[in-house]
C-alpha cells in the first residue's frame, strides 16, 4: 500500500505539472522554459541551493504540524495563526531576556512551541467534544492570531520610530545563527530534521503515537478500546500547534531578528500541501518540502523572467492537492484496468478452449 500510495503521489505531481504547464501555455508562456528556469534558479548556483534549503525549513515544520494533526484525525487548519503567535512569543523572549547565548535562544524556541500549542488548544477547548467543528475553529483562529499579534506589536511592543508593524531587534543571545552571512540558510534545518525524527518516533514507536494513529483511523473503536479520544485530541493539537509555532520562532530568530507583520507568506497553508503530498509520512515531508521550497525560491525569477505571475505557484500547489485528494480515483482506475485485462485474457483463451 505504501508503494502504491507513493506511485499515486508521483502521478498526482506529474498531472499537476502538466495542467500547470497548460495554464502557462494558455497565458502565453512557454512551460518548458519556465520549469527549466525553476530548476536552474534552484540548483544552478550555490545561492540558489541555499535559498531552497532556507525555504524548506518552515515548510518542514508546518508540514510536520499537519502530519501530526491529520494522523490523529483532526483537521488543524490553523497552522498559520499558530506560526505567527509562536514567532511573537519567541521574539519577546529574545528582546527582553538578556543572558549569554544560547540560553535565551533555547528559551525563545520553547516559548514559540508552547505559544503555538496553546493557540491550537483554544479552539479545541471551545468546541468541546464536538470535534467536527474543530476545522472551522482552527480556520477562524488564523485571522484572530494575525490581528492579535498585530495589536500587541502596534500598541505595546512597537519599535520606536518604526514605519511598519515590527518589534525591536532581538538580543544577540537569542539569535539563531546562519550557515553563511549572505544567505538565509540557518541552523534551523538541524532542528527541523530533529523534529522529523522525533515525530516519526512518537507516531510509530510510542503508545501515545499509536493512540493518535488509532483515533485517526477509527475514533469509535478507539473509544471502545478505552482511549480518551477528547484528551488525546487535545494532546495531538498541542503538539501540532507547537511544531507550527516553532516554524515562526525559527523564521523570526534566524531570518528577521524581530517580529514583523507579513513575515510569513503563507507557510502554514503550504504545510498542508506538503503533508498531503507526503501522504502524512514524516520522512517524506523533507522531500515534498524541498519541492515546494524550490517553487518558492524560484517564484521571483519566474515572475521577472517569464512574465508568469507568482500566483502560478499557488495554482500549482492547488493542483497538487486536487490530484492527491483523488487517490480513490487512482484506485478505481487501477481496479478497472485489472478487470479489463482479465476479461481480455478470457476472451483470448476462449477460442483455444473451443478448438480443443
Amino acid at each position: 500500500m505504501k508503494k502504491q500510495g507513493f506511485r499515486y503521489s508521483l502521478y498526482s505531481l506529474a498531472l499537476a505539472l502538466f495542467f500547470g504547464g497548460m495554464i502557462m501555455w494558455a497565458t502565453g508562456a512557454d512551460p518548458f522554459t519556465v520549469y527549466m528556469q525553476v530548476i536552474r534558479g534552484s540548483f544552478g548556483s550555490f545561492s540558489g541551493v541555499m535559498g531552497v534549503l532556507a525555504y524548506m525549513i518552515p515548510l518542514i515544520f508546518t508540514g510536520l504540524s499537519a502530519v501530526v494533526a491529520f494522523q490523529g484525525g483532526v483537521f488543524n487548519i490553523g497552522a498559520e495563526g499558530q506560526l505567527l503567535v509562536g514567532g511573537l512569543a519567541a521574539v519577546l523572549v529574545g528582546v527582553y531576556l538578556d543572558l549569554p547565548w544560547p540560553i535565551p535562544l533555547l528559551i525563545a524556541l520553547m516559548a514559540g512551541f508552547v505559544a503555538g500549542g496553546i493557540w491550537a488548544l483554544i479552539p479545541t477547548v471551545m468546541v468541546g467534544r464536538n470535534l467536527a467543528a474543530l476545522f472551522v475553529g482552527t480556520v477562524m483562529m488564523n485571522s484572530i492570531g494575525s490581528s492579535f499579534c498585530e495589536y500587541l506589536v502596534k500598541y505595546h511592543f512597537l519599535r520606536e520610530g518604526a514605519s511598519t508593524t515590527e518589534t525591536n531587534k532581538i538580543l544577540d543571545g537569542a539569535v539563531l545563527p546562519r550557515f553563511y552571512s549572505n544567505t538565509q540558510m540557518n541552523y534551523g534545518i538541524i532542528l527541523a530534521v530533529i523534529c522529523v525524527l522525533l515525530v516519526a518516533g512518537m507516531l510509530y514507536r510510542t503508545p501515545a503515537g499509536f493512540g493518535i494513529r488509532m483515533i485517526g483511523t477509527n475514533p469509535v473503536a478507539s473509544e471502545q478500546a478505552g482511549i480518551n479520544v477528547y484528551r488525546k485530541t487535545m494532546f495531538t493539537m498541542f503538539i501540532s500547534g507547537g511544531i507550527a509555532g516553532l516554524a515562526g520562532a525559527v523564521q523570526c530568530l534566524a531570518i528577521y531578528g524581530r517580529w514583523m507583520l507579513g513575515f510569513s507568506p503563507g507557510y502554514g497553508w503550504d504545510g498542508i500541501t506538503v503533508a498531503t503530498l507526503a501522504l502524512l509520512n514524516p520522512f517524506a515531508v523533507i522531500v515534498t518540502a524541498m519541492f515546494f521550497g524550490m517553487l518558492r525560491s524560484a517564484s521571483i525569477s519566474m515572475n521577472l523572467g517569464n512574465s508568469v505571475p507568482i500566483d502560478m505557484i499557488t495554482v500549482l500547489q492547488g493542483l497538487v492537492v486536487i490530484f492527491v485528494a483523488t487517490a480513490p480515483l487512482w484506485t478505481t482506475l487501477s481496479n478497472v484496468k485489472t478487470i479489463l485485462v482479465e476479461k481480455i485474457r478470457k476472451q483470448v483463451k476462449m477460442p483455444r478452449c473451443n478448438r480443443r
